[in-house]
């Protein structure tokens, strides 16, 4: 044994093979019929009643933040436990990432530490799903709610999983 740990490995079989090339060999490169399919597939899947299919999460996430037009300046709070975008989302529009420690157990955030980090120029909580695993998504919109925070779910890390509910991350 050589001691590596594979972060990931993806399963890719022909029928995912075939798919990619019957799109780049079709008259919609970009656009087009499969990404409305896509698109209506997250919505069943998840529950969710909208999806829109963008390039990847990083601009997901930065076109969420830009949509809610918060003044610059002001403040987001993310984990430190995850990849770059979901902090450089808030600085790609001119918003100042604070970041809450996670939850030793679960590695993701910990809505104690959200509460604390919580100033007069906080508006917006950006929790992540970290390696399948759901947020305290209950705990964190009770926190939202009462500090009337926007909360833009980054599940880049965990389509397919549910929330303690049993309802699907994502929706």
């Amino acid at each position: 044994m050589s001691g590596f740990i594979n972060y990931g490995k993806q399963w890719i079989d022909q029928n995912d093979i075939d798919e990619v090339v019957a799109a780049l060999t079709s008259d919609f490169l970009t656009q087009g019929p499969k990404v409305a399919a896509f698109e209506k597939s997250i919505c069943e899947y998840t529950g969710a009643a909208y999806c829109v299919a963008v390039s990847n999460a990083t601009a997901a996430l930065h076109i969420a933040v830009k949509a809610l037009d918060i003044k610059p300046g002001k403040e987001g709070i993310t984990t430190p436990n995850t990849f770059v975008a979901s902090s450089n989302c808030l600085i790609y529009n001119d918003l100042k990432p604070v970041f809450a420690d996670i939850n030793p157990f679960t590695y993701n955030i910990n809505p104690l530490e959200i509460e604390k980090k919580i100033t007069l120029d906080t508006r917006i909580l950006i929790p992540v799903h970290f390696a399948g695993r759901s947020c305290d998504m209950v705990k964190i919109k009770e926190i939202a709610d009462k500090n009337k925070l926007y909360v833009i779910e980054d599940a880049a890390h965990a389509i397919g999983s549910n929330y303690a509910d049993g309802s699907k991350v994502g929706n």
